[in-house]
């Protein structure tokens, strides 16, 4: 079973349209959602089946969140979720064999990811399939799957960005292959919400290149 985890400022749309697919979904053991805007939680959202709700007294921001999460999921896999992120549901199962302890994350493919927010479309000649990476890209950590053993802890020193580098390095250097969905629609807003903490994600930026001077 999965463990889904979604940190939120309610700011995403298409979690209100994936999380009742993902909860009825029968890989899928629960939804933990770390609540960092309390004031304007989503009540219809909390109904759902399958949902473990945490609200924050403040914002923590989301590497912070998803430390939070999986420490406190109750299976073996992950996937950490945003808000903004709107996927073909069907990845779920192609992706469930590569969630274990020897692999490391797997994350959509550039190509996959489109801002075409109209709706989920692939070619009939695309094939979908899981491959192997070696190359991170920036949008990577819109939703990644892996096991929990391969979710490393991401330093106080990162807010916003770098969890998702974070995740893809440290399993490269554990010898454990990371890989790239392709050919899997898979659609997002991108910074729905994180565009508002500009002054954090340069100090985030400022602390990872002074943390991995040469």
């Amino acid at each position: 079973m999965i463990s889904i985890v979604m940190p939120t400022l309610w700011k995403g749309e298409f979690y209100k349209k994936m999380l009742p697919i993902l909860s009825a979904h029968e890989l899928v053991g629960e939804i933990i959602i770390i609540d960092n805007s309390p004031d304007n939680v989503d009540k219809e959202i909390l109904s759902l089946e399958k949902i473990k709700y945490l609200p924050q007294k403040e914002n923590i921001f989301v590497n912070p969140a998803w430390n939070l999460g999986v420490e406190v999921s109750s299976y073996d896999r992950i996937c950490l979720y945003s808000d903004d992120v709107l996927f073909d549901p069907s990845v779920i199962d192609a992706v469930y064999p590569f969630m274990s302890e020897d692999k490391g994350i797997t994350g959509f493919a550039f190509d996959s990811i489109s801002e075409n927010h109209q709706s989920l479309f692939r070619a009939d000649w695309e094939i979908p399939q899981i491959v192997p990476t070696w190359t991170f890209h920036y949008r990577f950590g819109i939703c990644m799957f892996m096991h929990k053993n391969s979710f490393h802890k991401i330093s106080d020193d990162y807010k916003i960005y770098y969890g998702d580098t974070h995740q893809f390095d440290s399993n490269a250097l554990l010898n454990r292959q990371n890989y790239r969905i392709e050919n899997y629609a898979c659609v997002t807003k991108m910074k729905s919400s994180s565009g508002n903490f500009n002054s954090i994600i340069e100090e985030d930026s400022r602390k990872y290149k002074e943390n991995n001077q040469a």
